[in-house]
């Protein structure tokens, strides 16, 4: 299981734990508290795309479909997931991974009542934007609706709150739990930017999607390019991992065998599928 955490925007710490602290949980079981905590190490800054309404869904208005599906050659279909980007604040509890239900399973210092990420209309519509054009390439939809209870395609949350992190935490930009194989598929995620932060919409968008990767199974990298780095999009080329050991549903195959490598883009198009 990864044993990499959080991120960090700027020069402060990501977050790891004991790789233990992966194998200990699942839907179904109790997670590891905040002991698990191993270290913080140092980080540099990061770049990215950028603009959405926080309420709004992905979709081609090209065809007539539901909001929460999707137009792919001009017939609507389900998307093989949801990313809710939550900027309106949540009150979660510890527990089970359940986007649905607020409950993390990242540590009990989150079981806390966040804030939103901004109540002006720009700079959400600017982030949401930004965050749909990295995963347009995916079979997945993002919205900043939270899905109506009879929508049965699983969704994901990351929080994405002006609020700083809890204590112990200081400097991290997000975090996110290392969900190799994406096991979970309700994971919930939590990203610290606000609007004024000295950090742009873009590099807002490149924490989000850096923290929904990682519950997907991606492994970060060094890449100036890559979101798994500091970049701003899913590359279609194989990269070095910076985390080790590798995570174990990691696809060698997808870069000639060579299990140090991965490929970010192939990765997630074998995972959630293309859009057509």
């Amino acid at each position: 299981m990864l044993s990499s955490l959080g991120w960090a925007l700027g020069s402060s710490g990501c977050v790891e734990i004991d790789p233990s602290y992966g194998e200990s949980y699942s839907t179904s079981s109790e997670p590891t508290s905040a002991t698990s905590i191993a270290s913080a190490t140092s980080i540099d800054a990061s770049t990215g795309p950028d603009d959405d309404d926080s309420s709004s869904v992905s979709g081609d208005p090209g065809c007539a479909c539901g909001p929460w599906e999707l137009c792919e050659g001009g017939a609507c279909t389900p998307p093989t997931r949801i990313l809710y980007i939550n900027l309106d604040g949540a009150t979660t509890t510890f527990g089970p991974a359940d986007a649905s239900m607020n409950s993390q399973n990242l540590y009990e210092e989150f079981e806390a009542s966040f804030a939103g990420y901004s109540p002006d209309a720009g700079p959400r519509e600017a982030l949401m934007d930004a965050i749909t054009a990295q995963w347009a390439p995916f079979g997945v939809l993002v919205t900043g609706q939270r899905p109506d209870p009879s929508v049965t395609t699983p969704y994901m949350m990351a929080v994405v709150t002006a609020d700083p992190p809890p204590a112990g935490f200081e400097g991290v930009a997000w975090v996110a739990f290392p969900d190799c194989g994406d096991g979970i598929t309700r994971d919930v995620a939590f990203v610290f930017n606000a609007p004024g932060d000295g950090f742009s919409a873009q590099e807002h968008a490149n924490a989000v999607s850096g923290a929904i990767a990682q519950t997907f199974g991606l492994q970060r990298t060094g890449s100036s390019d890559d979101i798994t780095g500091f970049g701003g999009q899913f590359v279609d080329a194989c990269i070095p991992r910076s985390q080790d050991p590798p995570c174990a549903a990691h696809d060698p195959q997808l870069c000639g065998g060579d299990a140090t490598q991965q490929n970010s883009y192939r990765e997630l198009a074998a995972l959630l599928g293309l859009r057509g």
